[in-house]
């Protein structure tokens, strides 16, 4: 994904669909709120974590069902502990 780095205001980003097999060029995006990556075919949350290492304080809903990574062992804790305010993980919504 080519370009979105210039793009640091941005809130939400919806890239699913897409057969994506990494992220990247997204770690300036300190105010990404929303990361939509479902059905696609990323396997690794490590890669993930950090492409959005920028915005970890602010992301608040992240979607990745349906890629491979989302059936590692313990995924939804994993995502929790790394984003503090995560509030939604794929259908999933804490408060």
């Amino acid at each position: 994904m080519e370009g979105l780095s210039t793009l640091v205001n941005l809130h939400v980003l919806d890239v699913s669909s897409n057969k994506l097999t990494l992220v990247d060029d997204i770690q300036n995006l300190s105010r990404l709120e929303d990361l939509w990556l479902n059905d696609n075919q990323i396997e690794s949350l490590e890669s993930i974590v950090e492409a959005v290492a920028g915005s970890r304080e602010t992301l608040t809903t992240i979607y990745l069902e349906n890629n491979p990574c989302a059936k590692s062992s313990n995924y939804s804790a994993t995502l929790r502990q790394i984003f503090p305010n995560i509030q939604q993980i794929d259908s999933d919504v804490f408060l």
